[in-house]
């Protein structure tokens, strides 16, 4: 890609909807996109909290560089999950996204004044009942009753963000950092975007200094008018958005409301009035 002009850092926790956001974001002409690079064996371990400015600034140069087959998941643009990319080498903005590793973003934002944050949260009862479905994700053998509050099962070290409080610690921080760099940190609610795609999808591009370009709005409309039941397909119907009303245990859905009500999480307990308008579109083929 050309000199970097500005980078685009989405983060979210696991099952959060971050792929597809993120394809919304790489369906961008002007933007090479990455996948979880910190995680990737190329770059792991290249930055800690600890990092200089030229270190992050080296981190971005050589990510945008990359042809790593993981960094652009040709996997799942093979498969059909995720839409087959081409990339002119003529992009001026680097994006990426990253479920681990969240406690690089705050020394981020203070040290690469041109880094920009979509912090991306969604219902909480939502995120956990995706986790728990996804047998990739959610260990076998693991009690959902006894993991969904801090997911040790999950959890391999700092790095990790599975389980309720560790969605209401990354939340806290998109919202704590919205306060401080609030031209730079968008805290962008998932259900706003399932809501009304075109509308939010514009909204958060122009967030991020871009426009909604022809081939954005032509990805926004195929990913939401199909579906593909691949947990990691990028192509589903609105259902995604309350399928967990009838799927989690009423009792801990009773308990995270009750831990929420009155603090500045409630808002992430919005519920979109999806079903009533829901279709069957016909399923992609892969």
């Amino acid at each position: 890609m050309k000199s970097i002009e500005r980078i685009l850092f989405l983060a979210g926790v696991a099952r959060s909807g971050s792929s597809w956001v993120g394809q919304i974001l790489a369906s961008h002409p002007q933007v090479c996109f990455r996948f979880q690079p910190l995680f990737a064996y190329e770059f792991k371990g290249r930055v800690d909290e600890d990092s200089s400015k030229e270190d992050f600034g080296r981190l971005f140069r050589d990510m945008g560089m990359s042809a790593g087959r993981f960094l652009r998941q040709e996997d799942k643009m093979a498969s059909g999950e995720y839409p087959a990319r081409y990339e002119s080498g003529d992009e001026t903005i680097l994006a990426f996204k990253e479920n681990r590793y969240q406690s690089l973003i705050a020394p981020m934002l203070r040290k690469v004044a041109e880094l920009r944050l979509i912090g991306l949260v969604r219902h909480p009862c939502a995120v956990l009942n995706s986790w728990r479905k996804n047998t990739k994700e959610f260990p076998a053998g693991a009690d959902f009753q006894k993991e969904w509050r801090h997911g040790m099962c999950k959890n391999s070290g700092p790095e990790d963000y599975f389980g309720y409080y560790r969605w209401k610690e990354v939340s806290h921080l998109y919202l704590d950092l919205a306060d401080q760099f609030p031209d730079r940190v968008l805290v962008q609610r998932y259900e706003d975007l399932v809501e009304n795609p075109a509308a939010g999808s514009e909204a958060m591009l122009r967030f991020c200094g871009l426009d909604y370009a022809p081939e954005v709005a032509a990805f926004v409309e195929e990913s939401t008018s199909s579906h593909h039941e691949s947990y990691y397909a990028v192509y589903k119907n609105a259902s995604v958005a309350v399928k967990w009303r009838e799927e989690m245990p009423e009792e801990i859905v009773e308990e995270i409301y009750a831990d929420l009500r009155g603090t500045r999480l409630e808002q992430f307990l919005y519920e979109p009035l999806l079903a009533p308008k829901l279709t069957d579109p016909e399923p992609r083929s892969s």
